[in-house]
């Protein structure tokens, strides 16, 4: 009985069946609708990486990939039936996931040759973000709601009062004003924008601000500032490969969305409706 088409390829129930561990199984709408699902999914991507790429593997490949599977994940002890049975999978099964992680790491080697390297602006930017990041400001701050308030706080530690005393006085963050404002050591990248600008801005020991922000307006004392070395830094090479894996995982991604959205594909609606995003079957209602 036919279950699905995948352009011209007809898959029948049995095909389906084939993929749990016991054929003779009752195998709920659900889970026939998740089996078939990555039926679909496996068709399409492995013929398109056939198509695109010329990436195929032979049955002794497939076989000892899925071998590794089996010996990575199963329990110490455990036969492979004994696998299979615990995951209530056939051999079959196994092997087309196998074979479908064999496809996308395929593709993934040849999307790599495809995708360009980073700019210049890119890898300066990534320098940039690795310098804030690896900057260490000790600070303390005094929030309040107004920047009259706050001017009013700088005038008075202008005449000489201590900013520990005004903080507990006055900040309204009373996480930290309590404490005299302190904020501890760390980097400012975990402060929001403008009063990580501050803290880079701010001369040592001397009060910086107001300085505005989505919680009110800040008084900014930094008590100590280390930055980075050149040889902290990340290097050109260093921030290419960081850059390359996202690029990569989002190519290879995008690959397989557009397939999957491309090919032709027909349910049955007795076994449910394909979808492509989330890519699956949806069993019926």
């Amino acid at each position: 009985m036919l279950a699905a088409t995948v352009d011209s390829h007809d898959y029948t129930v049995g095909d389906i069946n084939a993929l749990v561990f016991d054929d003779g199984a009752t195998v709920s709408k659900e889970q026939f609708a998740q089996f078939l699902g990555f039926l679909i999914q496996w068709d399409i991507v492995v013929n398109a990486a056939d198509a695109d790429y010329g990436v195929t593997f032979t049955d002794e490949e497939i076989a000892e990939s899925a071998q590794t599977i089996y010996l990575e994940n199963a329990a110490e002890g455990t036969t492979f039936e004994e696998f299979l049975s615990a995951n209530a999978v056939s051999e079959e099964f196994l092997n087309k996931v196998a074979h479908l992680q064999l496809v996308e790491t395929g593709v993934r080697m040849a999307l790599e040759e495809e995708i360009d390297p980073p700019s210049a602006e890119d890898l300066e930017a990534q320098r940039q973000s690795a310098y804030e990041s690896l900057t260490e400001v000790c600070a303390a701050h005094i929030l309040v709601d107004t920047e009259s308030e706050a001017e009013n706080i700088l005038d008075r530690l202008a005449d000489g009062e201590v900013f520990a005393d005004l903080a507990i006085e006055l900040s309204t963050d009373r996480g930290t004003g309590d404490n005299g404002g302190d904020l501890g050591c760390g980097p400012p990248s975990r402060y929001v924008e403008d009063f990580a600008k501050g803290t880079l801005d701010a001369e040592i020991d001397v009060p910086f601000g107001p300085v505005e922000s989505e919680f009110g307006f800040h008084i900014i004392l930094v008590n100590e500032r280390t930055f980075p070395t050149d040889d902290e830094l990340p290097t050109d090479d260093e921030i290419t490969e960081s850059l390359k894996v996202p690029a990569i995982n989002q190519a290879l991604t995008d690959w397989i969305g557009g397939h999957l959205a491309a090919a032709v594909v027909f349910v049955d609606e007795k076994y449910g409706t394909w979808q492509t995003e989330p890519a699956g079957v949806v069993p019926p209602a």
